[in-house]
């Protein structure tokens, strides 16, 4: 069913709260428990997982954030534990138990009430991990050699540098050229920076044996 059907964002997964499911992410990892939320504001599906064992009961929960966007499958796995409302006669031995059993799960509701999210720390750590990402992607050239790549990380323990396709660009103004030797280096004539780069150059292809 598209978005347009739903009045709100909120709509979009609210009626899953309560259910116990089974999720399966675009990394293909797979978690199971019951959906104790859906924020529409940062699109995650908040997920209460039981950590008791055949052998060991225990009211341990861990609680999972999925982003909507990395969901890949999700199913279904069992409807919520509604309480009934019909009257029953039971015995003082019964009403005695079924008070222990209520302040048993009074416990556990109260274990599971969760902070609020503090959904611009959220953001500011989602902005800083995608620059991150970006950074290093542009430290990775497209189309050159390993050869290549050795030599741009080499020198760019000791300098900045930068790709312009096939180029290496050193301190913003000396370029390397394929095949990556000294001769190949050309910039801004009477820069200081091209014999700097040039002796920087020269060590790390000694160091690489190349």
């Amino acid at each position: 069913m598209e978005d347009k059907f739903y009045k709100t964002n909120e709509d979009k997964f609210s009626w899953i709260v309560g259910l116990k499911v089974k999720i399966k992410t675009t990394s293909d990892e797979q978690f199971e428990g019951e959906v104790f939320n859906y924020d529409p504001v940062t699109s995650c599906i908040i997920i209460l997982s039981d950590e008791s064992t055949p052998a060991v009961v225990t009211q341990k929960r861990t609680v999972r954030i999925i982003l909507e966007s990395s969901i890949k499958e999700i199913k279904c796995l069992s409807l919520p534990n509604n309480t009934p409302t019909t009257p029953t006669v039971t015995s003082p031995t019964t009403n005695k138990q079924n008070n222990h059993n209520n302040h048993y799960q009074n416990n556990i509701n109260n274990d599971l009430s969760l902070p609020s999210l503090n959904v611009q720390l959220i953001i500011k750590k989602q902005d800083e991990v995608i620059k991150k990402a970006a950074q290093k992607a542009m430290k990775i050239g497209v189309g050159v050699t390993p050869e290549a790549q050795e030599i741009f990380n080499s020198i760019s323990k000791t300098l900045p540098c930068d790709w312009s396709g096939e180029n290496i660009i050193v301190l913003n103004e000396v370029k390397i050229s394929s095949p990556y030797n000294i001769e190949n280096c050309t910039g801004p004539e009477n820069s200081k920076s091209i014999e700097r780069v040039k002796k920087v150059l020269e060590a790390e292809r000694k160091k690489l044996k190349i």
